[in-house]
């Protein structure tokens, strides 16, 4: 045989190699259309846990080894007197789930709440973007142990921990996990001084029982959208009822995915997220008040501020004078204690200016009362959900809407009242507009808002998630 000829021969073997390992390596499995249940844990003896001390995992480990990337990541060069620390976050997930950065006091917090099997302390590791060396974690990282308690669900347990020291306008990389398995590198984006870039989401209520696994497709593709449009942000508001029914099943649908791990998340207290206790496992409630406290939980009214932004979440459930006026201490004690904040803003789930039938009756029932509160202490802005329907107010001065056409307003006197629609399109309610209502729209579509401020000014821009269409935009300016 010529030399020719073995070439030839060999380069044909060589490339049937190469087609068949590419083929055994291109199949996936399909993922199902019905809701996605995290991996049973194994049930674990004392033996099972490994060492009792959470150890980091290293880029040197066997099975980082045995674990290629799908492609080849973009490695980021840290400035040359940073020193490198042996402490490098695996291309994804184990044993980790649900990840939520939750708000913390103020912007210089962040409260990271997820489930693990870990019974023992776990880890949450921090550090500047610019100081990482690709997934590897510089020395200096913040280095924060996590409480655990159970979840009450399978094996799993509740982590939760306290991130300190973060700096405005700076892009933050962070991990979680223990001894058992550790998360893929997750990254959040801190606000400039006097300013606040928000996403807010309405209702997503996951798990209605009409077309479940083509809603949790819809979200899911919702939340990829927003997180492209928006990278930037520093804080996702959403405004309850984040699933149907109180079971993990449905909330891990709604939850374990970039915009409540990339993006410090407030969550208000909603009336189906009332139905159990896990809306208290998963999301922070920092400066939590025993005012409105109820059914034995721990789910009163609690505050924090960004960046000049006071924002007080109400557990308001559709209720008697007595839990009424417990809101009303716990407004005048929050602000009382937080003076110089340029912005006041409330947020609660059921709104006292619903635009849909079946509940106006809700809303007629506290008005007066709310709009007594509300300009008593100067609010700004109250945001609320629950009607699965867009509504914005005009101005509301002594109860009386300040009509007019106009998308911006200076100096005004009154507060305005912003209803959010649904987030996931799993329900919509029909409206039936009110002469309180500048806006009102139901467009049997999905909504994805933004709130932004600053100093001087509140923006509020309301899009279609699914066109990416403007519906609706107002300015508060304050000069």
């Amino acid at each position: 045989m010529t030399k020719k000829l073995r070439i030839q021969r060999g380069f044909l073997f060589a490339l049937l190699a190469v087609l068949v390992l590419g083929l055994a390596g291109c199949g996936k499995d399909e993922q199902p259309d019905d809701v996605f249940i995290a991996d049973e844990p194994e049930d674990m003896g004392e033996g099972d846990i490994g060492d009792e001390s959470a150890e980091a995992p290293s880029g040197e480990t066997e099975a980082a080894a045995e674990t290629a990337p799908a492609e080849e990541p973009q490695e980021t060069q840290p400035p040359a007197n940073v020193e490198m620390s042996s402490v490098t976050a695996p291309d994804a997930d184990t044993d980790v789930y649900e990840i939520v950065l939750g708000v913390g006091s103020d912007e210089t917090q962040a409260i990271v709440k997820w489930y693990g099997t870990n019974t023992e302390a776990g880890t949450v590791y921090v550090a500047k973007a610019a100081e990482m060396g690709g997934n590897t974690f510089p020395v200096t990282a913040q280095i924060v142990n996590s409480t655990v308690s159970p979840a009450d669900y399978q094996s799993y347990m509740v982590n939760a921990a306290t991130v300190t020291g973060l700096e405005r306008d700076t892009e933050y990389c962070y991990m979680v996990g223990s001894a058992n398995g550790w998360s893929s590198l997750r990254s959040f984006h801190t606000g400039k001084e006097g300013q606040a870039d928000i996403i807010v989401t309405g209702d997503i209520q996951l798990g209605t029982g009409d077309n479940d696994g083509e809603n949790v497709a819809a979200w899911n593709r919702i939340v990829a959208d927003t997180v492209s449009r928006f990278p930037d942000y520093n804080m996702h508001l959403n405004m309850g009822d984040v699933t149907t029914m109180a079971f993990e099943d449905h909330y891990v649908n709604s939850i374990n995915n970039r915009l409540f791990s990339d993006y410090v998340t407030g969550v208000v207290y909603g009336n189906h997220d009332a139905a159990g206790d896990l809306w208290n496992k998963h999301f922070s409630q920092p400066n939590q008040s025993d005012f409105a406290q109820r059914d034995g939980k721990a789910n009163g009214n609690f505050w924090f501020k960004y960046n000049g932004v006071l924002f007080m979440e109400l557990n308001y459930q559709i209720e008697d004078i007595d839990i009424l006026v417990d809101h009303k201490y716990f407004i005048e004690q929050t602000i009382a204690a937080n003076p110089d904040c340029k912005w006041r803003v409330v947020l609660m789930h059921y709104s006292p200016f619903s635009s849909v039938a079946k509940y106006q009756d809700y809303s007629d029932q506290n008005r007066e009362y709310w709009l007594q509160v509300f300009e008593e202490y100067d609010i700004d802005v109250v945001l609320n959900g629950h009607d699965h329907a867009y509504t914005r107010s005009y101005m509301i001065q002594g109860g009386q809407p300040q009509k007019s056409d106009a998308t911006s307003v200076t100096n005004p006197e009154g507060i305005l009242y912003v209803t959010f629609g649904s987030a996931s399109g799993s329900q919509y309610h029909d409206v039936n507009p009110t002469g309180y209502a500048a806006k009102t729209l139901q467009t049997y579509t999905p909504h994805v808002s933004t709130v932004n401020f600053t100093q001087n000014s509140f923006k509020l821009t309301v899009y279609d998630a699914n066109s990416w269409e403007v519906l609706d935009s107002f300015e508060i300016i304050k000069e």
